[in-house]
């Protein structure tokens, strides 16, 4: 009688979409098994999760998840199962950044793409709320967009902010604000400026300017006042401890997919180091008649073009 060997982790071929829509459970309980965290409850969780982040992707996504390396994947449905938010609903989304590696040729450095992928998530506004007001000891949670002609000061004696005249909503926005009161009646509450929003933001190698172009109705500017405030109120679930540490992850420096700018860079080089190699392999020997036309090499777009003439 044989009995029919486990795949090990590294066994199972996860690297194709089919693959992994066939695999995923085993590879879940494997990991699990590893990790020291295959209780039954959480397994079953963290199977639903991994299930629900397949099967509500698209095709392009789908090519993605199957050149995500294991081990960034894996805990990324480790953290959405811990906090119970689910992929389908957009209580978190899964974002790949493809993998690249630094070379240099002839004597230019240049980065290649390894075609793996590494993964994060992001948590979304809405559900990190619905959490606060989950809380046991939440009376009252709120954020709103300051606007100009408040008058805004800290109130020394509380700690808290305070405000003074009307928030026209048609005027622009200089600043947001999240308040946290508490059961027994006490305020947590944390108002920062655009600029201040935007100075502590960029701190994040995942930085984009872009994001805080628009100063109204942000869920940057928004997100990054709740995330601050969540540090101060007291008493908060293992989920927000959760989201905290991952919000809070300094990612490594890899470059997110289709960002344009390192790859045009890149075409460049490459194109006027070409252009060189050419020009040296038609540069006449000494016994050689010299050419009339002389070429240069156009330094930024690499193109070779004919000039004057020379006598």
């Amino acid at each position: 009688m044989t009995t029919e060997k486990k795949l090990t982790t590294t066994d199972l071929q996860v690297n194709t979409v089919l693959g992994l829509q066939t695999n995923y459970k085993q590879l879940a309980e494997n990991h699990l098994a590893e990790r020291f965290s295959n209780n039954p409850e959480f397994k079953a969780e963290f199977i639903k999760t991994f299930s629900d982040l397949i099967f509500s992707q698209n095709d392009e996504m789908l090519e993605k998840l199957a050149k995500t390396r294991q081990n960034t994947l894996l805990n990324a449905i480790f953290k959405a199962t811990e906090v119970g938010a689910s992929f389908a609903k957009k209580e978190v989304s899964f974002i790949p950044y493809e993998i690249f590696k630094k070379t240099t040729e002839k004597g230019v450095e240049k980065k290649v793409a390894t075609g793996e992928f590494d993964a994060m998530v992001i948590f979304d506004i809405n559900f990190e709320k619905q959490q606060i007001l989950k809380l046991p000891n939440c009376k009252r949670f709120f954020t709103a967009e300051v606007h100009e002609g408040v008058k805004i000061t800290e109130n020394l004696m509380t700690g808290t902010t305070d405000f003074e005249g009307e928030n026209d909503i048609t005027k622009p926005t200089i600043g947001y604000y999240a308040c946290f009161i508490t059961t027994e009646g006490e305020k947590y509450d944390k108002f920062m400026t655009l600029a201040q929003i935007v100075e502590r933001a960029s701190f994040s190698p995942q930085f984009k300017s872009g994001n805080y172009k628009q100063a109204s109705n942000n869920v940057h500017y928004e997100k990054l006042v709740v995330r601050n405030l969540m540090k101060e109120i007291p008493k908060i679930s293992n989920e927000l401890k959760s989201i905290m540490a991952v919000e809070d992850v300094q990612y490594h420096d890899y470059i997110e997919v289709n960002e344009p700018v390192q790859k045009i860079e890149e075409k460049k080089v490459n194109k006027l180091e070409q252009a060189k190699k050419e020009i040296a392999d038609k540069k006449p020997s000494k016994t050689s008649k010299p050419s009339k036309k002389e070429e240069k090499v156009d330094t930024d777009t690499g193109e070779i073009t004919d000039v004057e003439e020379y006598f």
